[in-house]
């Protein structure tokens, strides 16, 4: 296939522009990332530039994946290689570890704490040793932390909490995920031997809004060695809360000198209803950076209804007699229904439409704020026995193991060890071995840590695996995941748990491109898993709006859209709010169900900025819409 097959005449000019930094300000639906695809294709097929030349950036892991995808069904039948596709922060940790001998700030081997080490080890360590009272209260010096590394304000007031986390650090052995964007925009400026894997001269970043400071000074950095051509939309900037700075790509020209302004003029995604409404709440902002957007001519009208329920009980029967109703008569499958909601704190939103859904015998999946199954402490255990495979010294890995096995032994034991670690200045493994050795150095509880050790190092032994050297690619697949679920089926007994973990690391495996272990733990800790969103085939998919970010779907509906929920946040977060349900808005393509309720009872009457109020109104988003609330109930007789 020819690199401009099917393209419009602007997504023609955008993807073959050559000979200076270049912006594509877009819109939804109108090609942005097959723009991006084709524009990779075209450099290696017409400008004869060779992938190692080439980096593909952007910001979760299943964009990238979604990329590789594309960009491999055009460049395999060639018998062309990928260009290095990958997410900022696996793009980081990769310059990092190729760099790691001559970096120094950084604890070595690198290691990234993933989101349960940092909540339930460092946080509640921290806590502990610094005699904090709330846990809420370090997790807000830690963002106060990550806000100086996002924003590039380094104003951490706190040298007592930064001297007790850096000792933690050193004895654990970690880097938080946060900083190391930070830790490379550092290397990058302070070490002068400091080797990229490669001389990248073509540098293609997606979603360019969704950077913050820091990022967009790596990309400045990158675009001092070549071009650098950046894609996005700054009103779907919705990541407000890590300090994503849409300024960035409206101030892309002045930053890069010389460069070109693209644009996409014709969504393609939106029946015109749907994209009226969605340019009626982008519009409500009214500083936003103009941008050509209209439907394709040939466009359906669409359908779009804004409909009123009396409590959440109806709406849930209403939502679910309506998928009943666009899979029997429009003939859609189920996954071409996405229903999504602002939050779902204890699946409070979610419970109910699930209930109805399946009352309606619908196949139904939740992928809001459900978590992973690795966080269960079989599936941490499990992960840990994965980690110290790869390296008999992870720290973390280790502690893990000793607060989570069924071994009597206590946070006591876990402190002594902290202890001995603090007093001779050595790491938590060293200590332990040392403890191990000598079990007399921790009186009553040494023999028990001794026998655990042992017994945790024999259970390893009988993983150990080498790989041959040679191995074809889809071999070392189907290598690493039969021995990964060798492994699980000694230390996971329950079945169902299992088989829910496997099913995951494949999922991880396939939308990372790993084929062996190491990779595979990496690509887990560097996820921004809260982030990633998760589209389960032959189901009707319940998500958070944010999880929505990227995806399409026949028809969407957006539950719960009343003023309490949407904007969750006001005062400065407003206009992320707007540009959040605006992203919902644009996610349909030709059925668009806003719902909202006259009251919230039971539990989600405690949900939202008003808790506890039962009195719930439409959202202000929507209040001089040019829309008019409909009766639902009089709606849904009317399908009859």
């Amino acid at each position: 296939m020819a690199w401009d097959t099917d393209l419009l005449n602007d997504q023609k000019q955008a993807a073959s522009h050559i000979g200076s930094h270049a912006r594509l300000l877009a819109g939804p639906g109108t090609g942005k990332t097959l723009t991006l695809t084709r524009r990779i294709v075209y450099l290696i097929d017409e400008q004869d530039v060779s992938p190692d030349e080439i980096l593909v950036l952007s910001f979760t892991r299943a964009a990238i994946h979604e990329l590789r995808e594309k960009v491999n069904s055009e460049l395999e039948p060639q018998g062309k290689r990928l260009p290095r596709i990958s997410t900022l922060h696996s793009f980081a940790l990769r310059q990092l570890l190729r760099n790691s001998e001559i970096i120094s700030a950084l604890p070595r081997p690198l290691r990234i704490a993933d989101d349960w080490e940092e909540r339930w080890i460092i946080h509640e360590d921290l806590k502990q040793n610094l005699g904090i009272e709330k846990i809420r209260e370090v997790q807000g010096k830690f963002n106060l932390l990550s806000a100086d590394w996002q924003t590039l304000v380094e104003s951490f007031p706190d040298s007592r909490f930064l001297g007790a986390w850096r000792e933690h650090r050193e004895i654990y052995g970690y880097t938080l995920r946060a900083e190391l964007v930070y830790q490379l925009k550092r290397a990058l400026e302070r070490e002068p031997d400091f080797k990229l894997e490669s001389n990248f001269k073509y540098i293609l970043v997606d979603e360019y809004q969704d950077l913050n400071c820091c990022d967009l000074a790596v990309i400045k950095t990158l675009g001092e060695r070549g071009e650098v051509f950046c894609a996005g939309d700054d009103d779907q900037s919705i990541y407000g809360f890590r300090f994503a700075y849409p300024e960035g790509i409206r101030r892309f020209t002045e930053d890069y000198v010389p460069s070109t302004s693209l644009e996409l003029e014709y969504c393609k995604r939106c029946d015109k209803k749907i994209l009226d409404i969605g340019l009626f709440v982008a519009n409500l902002d009214y500083e936003r950076y103009p941008k050509p957007l209209k439907p394709m001519p040939d466009s359906d009208e669409g359908e779009v209804h804004l409909l009123r329920f009396g409590d959440q009980e109806q709406e849930a029967k209403g939502v679910a007699k309506l998928c009943r109703h666009l899979l029997d008569i429009q003939h859609y499958q189920p996954d071409d229904i996405l229903i999504l909601i602002r939050t779902d704190s204890n699946k409070r939103f979610s419970s109910t439409l699930c209930a109805a859904l399946e009352a309606q015998d619908l196949p139904v999946a939740v992928s809001a704020d459900t978590g992973s199954p690795l966080d269960q402490d079989d599936g941490r255990i499990f992960l840990s026995i994965l980690r110290l495979l790869v390296n008999r010294e992870d720290h973390l890995a280790w502690r893990t193991l000793l607060k989570l096995r069924r071994n009597n032994i206590g946070d006591e034991t876990i402190l002594g060890i902290y202890n001995l670690a603090h007093s001779e200045g050595i790491t938590f493994t060293a200590a332990l071995k040392r403890m191990g050795d000598s079990p007399e150095i921790l009186p009553r509880l040494g023999n028990k840590l001794a026998e655990e050790s042992k017994t945790i190092r024999e259970l390893l032994a009988q993983f150990e695996c080498h790989e041959e050297p040679g191995e074809h690619e889809e071999s070392k697949d189907n290598k690493m995941m039969d021995k990964i679920s060798q492994i699980a089926e000694v230390v996971i007994p329950d079945e169902g748990l299992r088989n829910e973990i496997l099913t995951y690391l494949i999922r991880i495996a396939e939308t990372s491109d790993t084929s062996t272990i190491p990779d595979l733990v990496t690509a887990i800790s560097t996820s921004l898993e809260d982030k990633e969103q998760e589209i389960d085939k032959d189901k009707i998919n319940i998500m958070t709006m944010h999880k929505a970010k990227g995806l399409t779907a026949k028809a969407v509906f957006i539950a719960a859209a009343e003023d309490e929920y949407i904007p969750l946040q006001l005062g400065e977060k407003i206009g992320d709010e707007r540009s959040l349900f605006y992203v919902s808005l644009t996610r349909a393509e030709h059925n668009l169900y806003i719902t909202y309720c006259q009251q919230r009872i039971g539990q989600q009457r405690f949900s939202g900025r008003e808790r506890g109020r039962q009195r719930r109104t439409l959202t202000r988003f929507l209040a001089d819409a040019p829309i008019r609330p409909e009766d639902a109930q009089r709606y849904l007789r009317s399908l009859n």
